[in-house]
């Protein structure tokens, strides 16, 4: 299985319910460059990234569906996230970029890049 195939299973699978996949995908030294719910970004550590999803089990609906993978020439994969966020009447659906750097099948360095609804949505739930 190549690794975008490996993320977007992954990411399947997370959706169903089984995160076991996706959190054995990412190297424990991983370090992501992800957005916090107020719009910016930061370095996180695997265990603060894991930590950061913790959120999502605040809210009604979540999902995040890979829709789109590309490879670079050296092996980084991109990939187009939909996703689906809902609390009460709030509503954020929205395509995030994310870049995925594997080594040896493991994502070892990412980064994700959200549109400016992503700390919007937040904001209006008052979990920012």
């Amino acid at each position: 299985m190549s690794d975008a195939d490996a993320l977007t299973a992954a990411f399947a699978a997370a959706d169903a319910g089984d995160p076991t996949p996706l959190v054995n995908l990412y190297s424990d030294d991983m370090t992501w460059a992800g957005f916090t719910t107020d719009g910016t970004q930061r370095v996180y550590t695997k265990g603060e990234f894991l930590e950061a999803f913790g959120i999502l089990a605040k809210l009604d609906e979540a999902r995040n569906e890979v829709v789109r993978t590309d490879v670079t020439p050296e092996g980084v994969v991109t990939a187009w996230v939909r996703a689906y966020r809902r609390l009460g009447d709030e509503v954020l659906d929205f395509t995030m970029v994310m870049a995925h750097q594997f080594v040896d099948g493991k994502v070892t360095r990412g980064a994700d890049v959200c549109p400016p609804s992503f700390a919007e949505f937040w904001r209006r739930t008052g979990l920012a």
